[in-house]
């Protein structure tokens, strides 16, 4: 693995969690019937504007453990990541142990 497109994708990760964290919280306030959000894809490509809807529950699952990540399918990174589960519409997937996992726990919002 590269370490500068370690760095590259774990930085670009942090900031599409950190505007996803945004997107729950103005999203808590709206009533939806199916409890549901449209959050961007977590992907190492900075130039990624897809969207996946993701029930709330669902993206609190993904929050609590901070090296984790969901991206659109075929989005993910396998030199730094792997996918841990497929849910049809997008991907969970795990930063792999060292420089990327490190990159994920310390860009953790919560």
């Amino acid at each position: 693995m590269d370490e500068g497109r370690a760095r590259s994708v774990g930085v670009n990760e942090g900031l599409f969690r950190e505007v996803n964290e945004m997107v729950r919280e103005v999203g808590a306030g709206i009533d939806r019937p199916d409890d549901s959000l449209g959050f961007l894809c977590e992907c190492g490509d900075a130039n990624c504007v897809e969207e996946v809807s993701i029930r709330v529950s669902e993206y609190e699952g993904v929050r609590r453990d901070p090296t984790l990540f969901f991206v659109v399918p075929g989005h993910d990174a396998p030199d730094v990541e792997e996918v841990v589960e497929e849910k049809g519409t997008y991907n969970i997937v795990r930063k792999r142990p060292g420089l990327p996992e490190e990159i994920a726990r310390d860009t953790h919002p919560r």
